[in-house]
């Protein structure tokens, strides 16, 4: 073969080389979603982290949860996205017809708004607990993303307007049998209360003169 055509079929490797990742990016721009360069850091992210020995229900544990929040979310959103991305056409079409994409955009704007609770919590420890900010470098291992997740829906549930429904069909029940002990032996009679959220039943059984055990 000439060395001409040689060098043509090689300058023509080299300029294919060149563009189809261009194209690649520009088929997706089109037609998928592109993930944010915050979306791709956190997804791709592998700083090394120095594990701290923090048990599971310790004031350390939560501090770290509520202050990762914001984080660990965006980087659990972005590999929805990637994985929504890497379905063929058909499931594409079937996620967009069910509205995911827009799913995971409400995701993204209640995530933000989650953030503002989470990141007041942490001021508010740091008020109570300053040595808490001397915990060094963020560690995932010690964050617990579930968890907060848990606590804010227990929030919405047990002291928000929009929880009221809710409230009434768990609680009201417990405290209608409740209010059946007579009033002279309230005080001494003990209830425990398992799994009561953030607090809303135990303060509503307070409230009729009961004694919650620590």
């Amino acid at each position: 073969m000439p060395l001409a055509n040689i060098r043509f079929l090689v300058a023509s490797d080299v300029l294919l080389a060149c563009l189809f990742p261009l194209a690649i990016v520009l088929i997706g721009y089109r037609y998928f979603h592109i993930p944010t360069w915050q979306e791709l850091r956190e997804l791709l992210s592998l700083s090394p982290y120095k594990t701290r020995p923090h048990s599971y229900f310790s004031l350390e544990r939560a501090y770290h949860s509520y202050r990762q929040y914001a984080r660990l979310a965006a980087k659990e959103l972005a590999a929805m996205r990637v994985s929504y991305g890497t379905l063929g056409r058909a499931g594409k079409n079937v996620g967009y017809k069910i509205g995911y994409p827009n799913k995971l955009d409400r995701l993204r704007h209640a995530t933000s708004l989650n953030a503002t609770i989470t990141d007041t919590v942490v001021e508010l420890a740091l008020q109570e607990f300053p040595n808490l900010n001397d915990e060094g470098p963020e560690n995932p291992g010690s964050a617990d993303l579930g968890r907060v997740r848990e606590a804010l829906k227990h929030f919405v549930r047990d002291w928000s307007e929009e929880g009221a429904l809710e409230r009434e069909r768990i609680f009201a029940p417990i405290l209608d049998v409740l209010q059946l002990v007579p009033s002279e032996e309230r005080e001494t009679t003990r209830v425990l209360v398992p799994g009561c959220g953030l607090g809303r039943l135990a303060w509503e059984i307070s409230q009729l003169g009961m004694f919650l055990p620590s």
